[in-house]
């Protein structure tokens, strides 16, 4: 995997998002696994984000514009919370957890399809917009080189991925500050963390911002909109 280390704030460009602005924010995400279960705790049972989730982005504590889903979910303990995305581009991503109040200390793992580590972050600094305390993880700016199926783990520290790897690359938030690091050469397909348990009442706010892929999705989506606009008038 290469990892770009440069500061990168993307922008829908053009008509994507010029039609992407005329479609209402799709709701939050809400985390299937209720409080007190492990039930999406593995690459295996991961909770699918639908590609309808992610929309041009509009909030504040969100760096840039690129397609955003916004995930609200319950961690803490040995809990691991295992998220899947499709991207439809390669491109640049980046992961942020956002809680205020701080909640607990996250641990954010990215693998792809094989399950492969691709990137990792603990802390990040200095706090980042969202956050009330820089253990809020954030991760990015990952390179994705191929669209494709991923998956992004929440997990609260120490409770970490234990793929083996020898080489890192460090990473950047949008505003240049400290984001985590790519893993280079990661162990092929393995997932598992330290521990794996049920969740505790910990709240945690997590945004999954993707290439521009979406710039079809979002177009598509714009004229359904439409459409369904010009039929009700």
């Amino acid at each position: 995997m290469q990892a770009n280390n440069r500061c990168y704030v993307a922008m829908l460009g053009g008509l994507a998002f010029a039609v992407g602005a005329g479609v209402a924010r799709a709701d939050s995400v809400n985390e299937a696994e209720t409080t007190g279960n492990a039930t999406n705790n593995t690459l295996a049972t991961a909770e699918t984000i639908a590609p309808s989730s992610f929309t041009p982005n509009a909030d504040p504590n969100v760096f840039g514009f690129n397609p955003t889903a916004t995930i609200h979910g319950f961690g803490g303990g040995q809990d691991v919370d295992f998220f899947s995305f499709t991207t439809f581009t390669s491109g640049p991503a980046y992961f942020d957890i956002d809680n205020d109040p701080f909640s607990f200390d996250a641990y954010l793992a990215l693998f792809d399809a094989n399950g492969t580590l691709l990137g990792e972050s603990d802390d990040s600094f200095p706090t980042d917009p969202g956050s009330a305390d820089d253990r809020d993880s954030f991760l990015g700016v990952v390179e994705l080189n191929m669209p494709g199926l991923y998956y992004i783990a929440v997990s609260r520290y120490p409770n970490t991925a234990i793929g083996t790897y020898t080489e890192t690359e460090e990473l950047v938030r949008p505003d240049g500050e400290f984001g985590g690091n790519a893993i280079l050469d990661g162990e092929f397909g393995n997932s598992l963390f330290e521990d794996s348990g049920m969740q505790l009442e910990k709240a945690y706010t997590l945004h999954v911002t993707v290439p521009e892929p979406g710039s079809l999705m979002l177009l598509l989506a714009a004229l359904a909109w439409r459409r369904r606009v010009r039929r009700e008038a």
